[in-house]
């Protein structure tokens, strides 16, 4: 056995001593992992990739030899993403062109994104569990020799983007394409299997639909984690054109609190990669990326694209790289890579005091949503219809409900807050309305009591898409009935009276939120411990309104409150003098004292938060002294001299 082991250690010496020697960014990282929701080096340290994608290998201004990757890593980039299309070059994967770029990536010591790079069909588009022609057609021997080849040079560097941008093709707002997701869902379940094989701890991007925007469904149906690759770091992708998607900058925005997420392709042109580059929307997005996100999350990035095609979104306006002919969008990128690490949080402070104290029902007051403004206590975005004059990039927000429009209500922020009676607005629950894919909005709370809480909403009859999570300190905030954390986070809110889309927006009750994918999941907010927490709603799609949030007390709690009361006993001077001694109480109580007999030598009341002078002529000896009150009996030992 111990020549068994000998040879066991030997191995993994032998292996250990054969890993690839990096430089640069791999060195300083290793392996990369997550930590909660949080990509990661191999010690657990935060970390950031950002770089540039490639074009495909057919487009032959894109830029794939190893000096082109050189002088990426020499503006800073530590991550090249390899965009291998499926559509283009007769449909056949030109694997020797990926290896090529992920030895390049290897010798420069930065990171390297394989992208498997569909785009508009989705999975299981023609019908069939495993798709083995059309666009989708190559992918299990792509992934499969290429994660072998990773294996045979014991590369740490590489991670994978199985499925760029899967979609049914047509345009429509995030949430509408479930159909797509469970494509992918199935998709997932034979290409990981392959990866996890010869890489079984890689990280693992999975595209999500409407042009990786609804990253709504990672949290809402999350991917399983089959035993053949449970040790896969799965993240979801997000995609982002900031001249014309600021709109959807908010589910990346609120998302981050509940999935790990990776921005592994976008650009500051408009989504067709034209139309000029939109630095100031550019800035909002890096911003999200940053960390100023719900979550609190570092967002990895790769700019689109490494390439001279002539458009906006290229890095080059023509003539390469070694005439320094960058675009507006390539000298951009170059400036956010000279920053290097820029990161910055959500800062807010309340708005004003809201108690939760653990017994009685509470009702937020959706008004009072914390100070700090766009990014930091709320993520807002109008469309021209709500606030007219406001354009595509929410440059021109407004309070589009009745409190901000009628009532100057917190003047100078924008989130749209309303009533739900209008006619009675001084007793009127405020509520929140005109909500679009990904606003957030948070909230302060003092909790007395930690524990799990049962909770409700206030919703109006009329149906919308209505998706969204509840995040506690800027992560998932729910379990289930029997205190089980759960990855299923999404919540769908249901019409009050079973209306549809014309039902009524004037007639409101309570309802209970539930997944749609798992109703049978009783859902409880936990908070952990006492004291103040952060409560954020995000609205990962557009909504009917949000009337009132009632978090449901527990009496046990009533219970708790007295015991911890009853604590405040205080019993001096202890030996006394005769018997006479001074006591407090912090609930009214019956006071009786015993000797060691068991006769009872004293008895009386004492008032709470009083101090009561108790004079009795006793013998010496020890005495027990019962303090009987709402907190139950307590037991205090007097020892009279």
């Amino acid at each position: 056995m111990k020549k068994i082991l000998t040879l066991v250690s030997l191995l993994l010496v032998f292996l250990q001593g054969n890993a690839y020697d990096y430089s640069g960014a791999v060195k300083e990282w290793g392996r990369l992992k997550l930590v909660g929701n949080q990509l990661c080096s191999e010690s657990g340290k935060p970390i950031q990739l950002r770089g540039w994608s490639t074009h495909g290998s057919w487009f032959m201004g894109c830029y794939d030899q190893k000096d082109d990757f050189e002088k990426m890593k020499n503006e800073g980039a530590n991550l090249a993403r390899i965009a291998q299309y499926v559509n283009e070059g007769n449909n056949v994967p030109n694997i020797s062109w990926v290896k090529n770029c992920i030895d390049y990536t290897a010798e420069l010591g930065m990171y390297c994104l394989v992208d498997w790079h569909i785009l508009n069909d989705n999975p299981n588009s023609k019908g069939k569990a495993l798709p083995t022609d059309g666009t989708w057609s190559g992918y299990s021997n792509f992934f499969r020799e290429l994660s072998s080849y990773v294996k045979s040079k014991n590369y740490r560097h590489v991670l994978w983007e199985i499925c760029n941008e899967p979609n049914i093709d047509k345009e429509g707002a995030p949430a509408k394409f479930h159909e797509v997701w469970d494509d992918i869902k199935k998709y997932t379940k034979s290409v990981l299997p392959i990866i996890a094989e010869n890489d079984p701890d890689a990280v693992v991007i999975v595209g999500t639909p409407q042009w990786d925007q609804d990253v709504t469904c990672a949290f809402q149906d999350p991917i399983e984690i089959g035993d053949k690759y449970k040790d896969l770091q799965i993240m979801y992708s997000f995609h982002h054109y900031a001249g014309d998607q600021q709109r959807y900058l908010g589910i990346l925005s609120g998302a981050a609190a509940f999935v790990p997420v990776f921005i592994s392709e976008w650009g500051l042109s408009g989504h067709s990669g034209d139309n000029g580059a939109d630095t100031k929307s550019a800035d909002h997005m890096i911003l999200v990326a940053n960390g100023k996100n719900l979550g609190g999350q570092i967002i990895s990035w790769a700019n689109w694209s490494w390439a001279d095609k002539g458009e906006s979104s290229g890095t080059f306006t023509g003539g390469g790289y070694s005439s320094m002919s960058f675009s507006e969008s390539g000298n951009y990128i170059r400036g956010l890579l000279r920053k290097g690490d820029n990161f910055s949080f959500c800062e807010t402070t309340p708005y004003k005091e809201q108690v939760f104290d653990g017994v009685n029902d509470f009702y937020l007051d959706l008004g009072a949503y914390d100070k700090g403004g766009q990014d930091n206590a709320y993520f807002d975005y109008d469309e021209d219809w709500a606030c007219p004059g406001n354009d595509i990039n929410n440059t021109k927000p407004c309070n589009a409900g009745a409190a901000g429009k009628e009532d100057n209500f917190r003047p100078g922020e924008y989130f749209d807050v309303g009533y739900v009676d209008k006619n009675h607005k001084e007793t009127s629950y405020k509520n929140l309305g005109y909500i679009g894919n990904g606003e957030w909005i948070t909230y302060t709370i003092d909790v007395k009591f930690a524990g799990d809480y049962e909770f409700e909403a206030y919703a109006c009859d009329h149906e919308d898409f209505n998706t969204f999570g509840i995040a506690v300190d800027g992560k998932a905030g729910l379990v289930t009935d029997k205190g089980e954390t759960t990855r299923y986070q999404a919540l769908f809110l249901p019409t009050c009276h079973g209306g549809d889309e014309s039902g009524d927006y004037d007639t409101w009750d309570w309802v209970t939120p539930y997944n749609e994918y798992d109703e049978s999941i009783k859902y409880r907010i936990r908070f952990a411990e006492p004291g103040t927490h952060t409560i954020s709603f995000a609205f990962m799609t557009s909504f009917s309104g949000l009337g009132s949030f009632k978090i449901k007390g527990n009496p046990e709690n009533d219970v708790y409150s007295k015991m911890i009361e009853n604590e405040k006993i205080s019993l001096w001077p202890n030996p006394s003098e005769n018997g006479s001694f001074n006591l407090s109480v912090g609930l009214d109580a019956e006071v009786k004292v015993f000797n060691a007999q068991g006769a009872c030598v004293y008895s009386g009341n004492v008032e709470a938060d009083k101090t009561a002078e108790i004079s009795l002529n006793l013998a010496a000896g020890i005495y027990n002294v019962q303090i009987i009150n709402e907190g139950g009996l307590t037991t205090k030992k007097l020892i009279v001299k």
